[in-house]
């Protein structure tokens, strides 16, 4: 989901805006001023007459007064512009505290892609793992805690533009999260001390003394509870917010306190408070951080934000503590994960061996498990695609074995160890999952009486172009049918076959679809009269096989009408009244039907001429 502010909104650090720092000499030391300071104009211009005089006569310059020369040279305190820095971040979040905490971890990613002295451009990628809960309520999140949760949210290719002092000037496929934390790629860019920043001492400031500098923050911006199948979710607003009419304008105030630097990192602390008294219910959110950012590489080494929600519940004021962790990755954990990309990429690329191959057949094949299946499935996806028809021909037949929601993902592998299944497997991967637009349809439906109750078919979207996978339930009349997403998702609808659409020929439809032949009324043959004894007036048996019958399978889903032939080698064999012969095994008739065919058959072996012909 990309969100876009009404104005312009850090995650968790403040409002940033564009500053500069700027340091004067006094006796050696630095100290920041602000702009139009003429005591302090006076001072630096006194103390570089000093400096300037002692090196004109010769005299000896005191060391001190040499290593603040220097010092003053140095650039201030900013963000890295060199092109190509990579910085990775481990995240953690907790949300509550003691066994119903949740914790969320995840990975943030900044790159330089390009500098100039006003902006910093940052490519980002980052990931949060969140879990999904249904709820009615934001602090009702789920049957087994009673705290909110996040949903995972990803930002790929993400573009931050930041002021070398880190001020968010361009954010562009960020990806923001819930409760009132901000977006994912802002989460490690907190401000750093701007040039109107104040000395938490004055007087030993003044003295010359390195001290704390302190500035404020504060802003005003729209929140909205976005409404979603999670809940009521607290973002700050966005076009979702302005949909359901839920906005509301919240207060920011941060205050900021930058320590001086000691072996090259700069501690920085913030206080923050948020408030939303005209939303429904009012929220309140308050906090304070911790940062450490490093002066020789421009970047945040460590940062730890603690936030507390105060919602009003039922009359009950709630208390919900967030904690935020970020810490960079180490030399040696790069090092760690590049070793481990080398070697997944070596066994990527590597031939099967013929004991892998077997594992996999064996783990593919109807005795195993779906989670045995599911994992060879897995593994086989995280090779190279090549040519491997058999491994394709077991992954196709794992996929007709699983379930609806599970048969896309053993369609597609097997579409990558076999090219001549490529299209089959697309086509019976697009209608199986229920989801989306499938890619080929076939022929237009133009009656309802050729369907069956379970046929696989293709339905026009009505807000989307294109068309989806849907199931057959029922049949009307007047060309109406009632269909449902495949797999039961969504509603049943009622629509005319105008909308519908076959689907292509190799998609295997899950009933037969075949139309039942119609049945014709067979004239009854002409008896003839024969005067035989009393004990033989019984029904001839052969009269009795003759006749059309109507003939069930074990499912009572199909249905036949046709007469008995004969039973050879297991298969019932039929004759229909189209003069058509079927053959079905007896082991698919119903017990009923089976047993008939059985008696048929033997009723017709004993009823055998035992006279032969031998000449003539």
């Amino acid at each position: 989901m990309h969100c876009e502010r009404f104005k312009k909104q850090p995650p968790l650090s403040g409002c940033f805006r564009s500053q500069r720092m700027r340091r004067v000499i006094n006796m050696g030391v630095l100290h920041p001023i602000s702009s139009g300071d003429d005591d302090m104009t006076h001072r630096l211009n006194g103390s570089l007459t000093f400096l300037v005089g002692m090196l004109l006569f010769g005299v000896a310059v005191p060391g001190s007064l040499l290593v603040s020369a220097s010092a003053s040279a140095a650039e201030p305190v900013r963000f890295s512009s060199k092109v190509g820095e990579t910085v990775t971040y481990k995240i953690n979040i907790q949300i509550g505290i003691g066994k119903d905490a949740g914790k969320y971890p995840g990975t943030l990613t900044y790159q330089v892609k390009s500098a100039t002295p006003e902006l910093i451009q940052l490519n980002v990628t980052g990931h949060l793992e969140g879990t999904y809960s249904r709820s009615s309520s934001f602090f009702r999140s789920s049957n087994d805690s009673p705290l909110p949760t996040l949903e995972s949210v990803s930002c790929r290719g993400a573009l931050l533009g930041i002021t070398p002092l880190g001020s968010v000037e361009v954010a562009q496929r960020d990806e923001m999260m819930g409760l009132l934390l901000g977006t994912l790629g802002q989460l490690a860019i907190v401000p750093l001390p701007p040039a109107n920043a104040i000395p938490v001492n004055q007087r030993a400031a003044d003295n010359g003394a390195d001290v704390a500098v302190t500035w404020n923050e504060s802003d005003t911006t729209t929140i909205a509870r976005v409404s979603s199948p999670f809940g009521m979710t607290p973002l700050f607003a966005s076009h979702a917010g302005l949909n359901n009419k839920k906005l509301s304008i919240a207060t920011e105030k941060w205050k900021y306190v930058a320590h001086p630097a000691v072996r090259n990192r700069m501690k920085i602390d913030h206080q923050y408070e948020l408030s939303a008294p005209e939303s429904d219910p009012p929220l309140k959110m308050q906090g304070e951080g911790i940062a450490f950012f490093n002066l020789d590489d421009g970047f945040y080494e460590q940062l730890q934000i603690n936030r507390v929600i105060f919602q009003v519940d039922d009359g009950v004021e709630i208390k919900v503590p967030v904690s935020i962790s970020l810490v960079r990755e180490t030399q040696q954990e790069r090092n760690a994960k590049i070793a481990a990309a080398k070697e997944a990429e070596l066994k990527r690329t590597r031939p099967f061996t013929d004991a892998e191959r077997k594992e996999w057949i064996k783990a593919l094949g109807p005795e195993s498990s779906f989670t045995i299946a599911h994992r060879a499935m897995m593994e086989l996806n995280s090779r190279n695609q090549r040519q491997d028809p058999e491994l394709a021909q077991a992954l196709l037949q794992r996929a007709e074995m699983s379930k609806d929601n599970r048969k896309s993902s053993f369609y597609s592998a097997a579409a990558r160890y076999d090219e001549s299944l490529k299209q089959m497997a697309e086509d019976r991967r697009d209608y199986s999952r229920g989801i989306g637009t499938v890619k080929r349809t076939g022929g237009p439906v133009t009656t309802a009486s050729r369907l069956v109750v379970g046929q696989i078919l293709a339905k026009s979207r009505e807000r989307f172009s294109g068309y989806e996978a849907v199931e057959v339930k029922e049949i009307h009349a007047r060309n109406e049918v009632s269909v449902q997403s495949v797999g039961g998702h969504g509603r049943v609808e009622r629509v005319n076959v105008s909308m519908l659409r076959y689907p292509p020929d190799t998609v295997q439809q899950p009933v037969d679809t075949r139309p039942a032949p119609r049945t014709r009324r067979v004239a009854p043959k002409p008896k003839v009269a024969i005067d035989e004894p009393d004990e033989m007036d019984d029904e001839d048996p052969q009269a009795e096989m003759d006749v059309i019958r109507t003939w069930t399978d074990k499912t009572g889903k199909f249905k036949i009408e046709a007469s008995f032939l004969a039973v050879k080698d297991g298969k019932l064999r039929l004759k229909s009244a189209d003069n058509k012969t079927i053959e079905v095994p007896v082991t698919a008739l119903s017990k009923k039907d089976a047993d008939l065919a059985e008696r048929f058959q033997k009723e017709s072996e004993a009823a055998a001429n035992p006279f032969q012909v031998v000449t003539e």
